[in-house]
C-alpha cells in the first residue's frame, strides 16, 4: 500500500544485455581494508556487493574512487588503468554515491542545483561563469525526472526529506552523465517509497534509454539488505573479512548461501 503496487513488483527488472567490461580489479587492496577484491564489471549490468558491516566493502569502493589510498593491485576503468584522484574519476566517467548521506554525499547549506550541478559546471555559463538560469533549466529535468519534491531548484538540501536528498544525490550522478556508478548503500535510511524509485531507476540506467539517446550503464552496489541485492542484481559477490569471494549469477544463489559466505561459515561446510 505504501509503494502503490505488488510487492512482488518492487524491483523491476527489465531486459538487459551484458556488453564490453569497464571496470576491472586485480586483487585491489587498500591502506587496511580490503585485503583482496578482484571482479569484472559490464556495461548493462548491476553488480552487488554483499558483506557484514565491516567487512571492506565501503573501502573497497571508496579506493577505486581515489577518495583512500591503494596499497597494491591493479584498476581499470575504461582505458584508464592505476589509482586516480576523484575529479580524475569524474573525468573519467565514474561516480560515486557515499553512504554517509549528510556528511559525504551532499551539502547541506547549498541549494537543490548547486548539489545537483557541482561535479559539472561546463556549459551552464560562459568564460566558467554560472548563469543561474541554465542551471536552474539544467536542475529541473532532474527534478521532473526523478520525482524530487522541493520547492524548486532553489530551495536548500536540508530542508528536504531523506529520501528526496537521496534523489539528488542520485540526480548528481545523472547530470555528470557517468558511465560507471559506485553506489554505497542506496537505499539506507529512505522510506519505501523513494527505494521502488530507485530501483526503478537503476533498472532503467542499466537498461538504457534508446529514445532518450541513453546508452546502458554499469552500476556497482554495496548494500546490506540481501533482498534488494537478490532483487535487482545480475551478479553478486560477498566481501568477508576484507576479501571478496567468487562472483554469482543471481539466479545461482540465495540469501542464505550469501549469508554463510558473509559470515565465513560457507568455507566450512
Amino acid at each position: 500500500m505504501m509503494v502503490g503496487r505488488e510487492v512482488t513488483e518492487l524491483y523491476p527488472r527489465s531486459s538487459r544485455q551484458a556488453g564490453e567490461v569497464v571496470l576491472e580489479l586485480e586483487d585491489l587492496a587498500g591502506a587496511e581494508k580490503p585485503e583482496s577484491a578482484s571482479l569484472e564489471l559490464r556495461r548493462g549490468e548491476v553488480v552487488g556487493i554483499a558483506g557484514l558491516v565491516g567487512a571492506g566493502r565501503t573501502e573497497m569502493l571508496r579506493s577505486l574512487f581515489g577518495l583512500e589510498p591503494v596499497r597494491k593491485g591493479k584498476i581499470r576503468l575504461g582505458v584508464y588503468t592505476g589509482p586516480a584522484s576523484p575529479m580524475r574519476r569524474w573525468m573519467q566517467g565514474a561516480g560515486f554515491l557515499s553512504e554517509d548521506r549528510k556528511e559525504e554525499g551532499l551539502a547541506l547549506s547549498l541549494s537543490v542545483a548547486d548539489n545537483v550541478t557541482l561535479s559539472k559546471l561546463k556549459g551552464l555559463g560562459p568564460l566558467g561563469l554560472v548563469l543561474p538560469r541554465r542551471q536552474d533549466k539544467a536542475t529541473g529535468r532532474w527534478i521532473r525526472e526523478l520525482g524530487i519534491r522541493c520547492g524548486g531548484p532553489r530551495e536548500p538540501v536540508s530542508s528536504l526529506s531523506g529520501g528526496n536528498q537521496q534523489r539528488v544525490a542520485l540526480a548528481r550522478l545523472l547530470q555528470h552523465d557517468v558511465d560507471v556508478l559506485l553506489l554505497d548503500e542506496p537505499t539506507r535510511g529512505i522510506d519505501v517509497a523513494a527505494k521502488a524509485m530507485i530501483y526503478k531507476l537503476i533498472d532503467r540506467l542499466a537498461t538504457g534509454s534508446p529514445e532518450e539517446d541513453r546508452g546502458p550503464k554499469a552500476i556497482l552496489m554495496v548494500s546490506s539488505y540481501l533482498p534488494e541485492l537478490m532483487g535487482i542484481c545480475d551478479r553478486v559477490a560477498v566481501m568477508c573479512r576484507g576479501r571478496l569471494g567468487r562472483m554469482h549469477r543471481i539466479d545461482e544463489v540465495d540469501e542464505h548461501r550469501l549469508m554463510l559466505e558473509a559470515t565465513g561459515e560457507e568455507t566450512k561446510i
